[in-house]
């Protein structure tokens, strides 16, 4: 099999994703500089320790071998067995791409990796960097997929950011505002630490046509992703706050209400 295989780096054992999430370089694990940080990158899918290092050796996964070429098939026996298994399926279906080995190996690190513990360094080090509102809000996309998967840090990063962000006043402030809540409620875990920091949020947001849709965002996340005795004690003592508008007022009583029927009912 190995005369069939092209002779690119995506094709051979050494090649590794460059990063967790994306697979558009790779690097060489054989590159000395790398040697430092091989238990984070193949145990814990960390590059944070050597970002700098990766982004400046990686290469494209087509790019020609160097003469240090192992075909990734000739170790698929040092493989585990799960992922040995995949590549033979690959092989029994032709002669294996470049792209096809690359997504096996790809999501065979996405499975096995523990994801509740990764770093979630890097990618408030790119939301941070991120110059427009709108780069922000396409640059907290990641952190949903580890706060799903329980990642406290993930969790704490996105919510800090939240709440250092100025008063929304703006249609563009209200849509970053619910890009992050589309990744912040993807916890259970920790729904009234998000309750709390919601309401407080409300609170300090003016409300206008240009922030109703925040307002209404909020309100959805109460009535349809938050369990009843949070939403009942994080909405309960501002229920009457004169900061809220009358229409508001009534739709926190139609949120309480409901909140208590259904925990009744449980």
């Amino acid at each position: 099999m190995e005369d069939n295989l092209e002779r690119v780096c995506g094709n051979c054992q050494a090649a590794h994703p460059s990063e967790p999430f994306q697979s558009d370089f790779a690097v060489c694990l054989n590159a000395p500089e790398l040697k430092p940080y091989l238990d984070d990158i193949l145990e814990r899918q960390d590059f944070s320790r050597c970002q700098e290092l990766v982004e400046r050796i990686r290469f494209p996964w087509d790019q020609g071998a160097c003469d240090g070429f192992d075909p990734i098939e000739d170790a698929g026996e040092e493989l585990p067995p799960e992922l040995a298994e995949k590549v033979m399926e690959l092989a029994e279906g032709g002669t294996p791409t470049a792209e096809a080995l690359r997504d096996v190996i790809l999501i065979h690190t996405l499975e096995r990796t523990d994801w509740s513990h990764a770093p979630a360094d890097r990618y408030v080090r790119a939301l941070r960097a991120s110059p427009t509102l709108e780069a922000q809000a396409e640059a907290v996309r990641p952190f949903g997929f580890l706060i799903g998967q329980g990642n406290q840090a993930a969790f704490d990063a996105l919510a800090e950011y939240l709440w250092a962000l100025p008063p929304a006043v703006t249609v563009e402030d209200k849509a970053l505002r619910i890009a992050i809540l589309r990744e912040l409620k993807n916890t259970r875990e920790h729904q009234g630490e998000l309750a709390h920091l919601l309401v407080e949020d409300l609170l300090r947001t003016p409300s206008n046509n240009s922030t109703r849709g925040w307002h209404s965002e909020v309100f959805r996340f109460f009535e349809e992703s938050c369990r009843p005795e949070i939403a009942e004690e994080a909405l309960g003592p501002v229920v009457n706050t004169p900061h809220f508008s009358a229409r508001i007022r009534r739709r926190i009583r139609a949120i309480l209400d409901s909140a208590a029927r259904e925990g009744r009912q449980r």
